[in-house]
């Protein structure tokens, strides 16, 4: 019932909005034990070299009573300026209101640069470039039980996108790195929200960097498509892995997908297959 309650908020957040020329978009995945995660988007195009990205998503971690601990969400806003036909600035930030004894926000800057047109067999590639920082304060201990008094750290960190098409491919890169923690976070406490680059997934745990490469092969109806990401808890001293795949349907100037992301819920346990579903659409 949450889930559908904040699915509902979100529409009403963002179809105002549609009227005017964008794209609008939902993901969400779900698995075992009642595990839910759910982001929607709306950009924007207000064409005077402006786009506006509102953004929210939801995160269940389960519906049984007896291992209950809550559910968050996140708002954020991303503004981008067309300098030229080639380059883009970007800023935006986030906001996770307390909830689980967790609340965190955050900006960022930084660009999107149309590398060619054309070059050889790539086309159409960018580089995107961004840097800024995280605040985490956290009441809680990751099982739920209060910790005494407050933990509060910020986040420097900085990324890395590349992307192409090659023929029918799409090829895109993701990297991203913390490059320091002012206080490095006990291992007890955990970020109630960490994303995976090109996948729905929401898990726990504060990372210290991650990578993830999306491949594509777009044709006029279908799309499949493969993800594999790689992250490092900051807890742990090996590497995490993460994978998704499935198809999307091309209908006009609409898209739904389907198919699985493969990951960890938080820093201890293996890894469990969820189900994925996404739609978009142009106005």
């Amino acid at each position: 019932m949450r889930f559908v309650t904040a699915l509902l908020n979100l529409v009403l957040l963002i179809c105002p909005c549609a009227l005017c020329y964008g794209q609008l978009g939902f993901s969400s995945v779900s698995g075992e034990r009642g595990y839910a995660a759910m982001r929607g988007g709306f950009v924007w195009d207000l064409d005077n070299d402006l786009t506006l990205v509102p953004s929210g998503g939801y995160y269940r971690i389960s519906d049984k009573e007896e291992d209950e601990t809550g559910a968050t969400g996140k708002a954020a806003l991303e503004i981008q300026y067309e300098l030229n036909d080639d380059l883009k600035l970007i800023a935006g930030g986030f906001y996770i209101p307390r909830r689980m004894g967790f609340e965190a926000m955050g900006y960022y800057a930084g660009a999107k640069y149309n590398l060619c047109y054309r070059c050889g067999i790539f086309k159409d590639a960018y580089l995107r470039l961004q840097a800024g920082q995280n605040f985490y304060d956290l009441t809680a201990y990751a099982d739920g039980t209060p910790y005494p008094g407050h933990f509060r750290t910020p986040a420097t960190q900085a990324g890395a996108e590349v992307g192409s098409e090659v023929g029918k491919f799409f090829f895109q890169a993701h990297y991203n790195k913390v490059i320091k923690y002012n206080h490095k976070p006990p291992e007890n406490i955990v970020s109630n929200w960490t994303e995976i680059p090109f996948m729905t997934a929401i898990v726990q745990g504060f990372v210290s960097d991650v990578s993830a490469v999306r491949l594509s092969y777009r044709t006029q109806w279908i799309t499949p498509y493969a993800v594999y990401a790689r992250y490092k808890y900051l807890a742990r001293n090996h590497d995490t892995i993460s994978v998704a795949g499935g198809l999307a349907l091309h209908w006009g100037k609409s898209t739904i997908s389907g198919g699985v992301e493969v990951f960890e819920q938080n820093q201890q346990e293996n890894r469990k297959t969820y189900f994925s579903m996404a739609a978009s659409t142009t106005f």
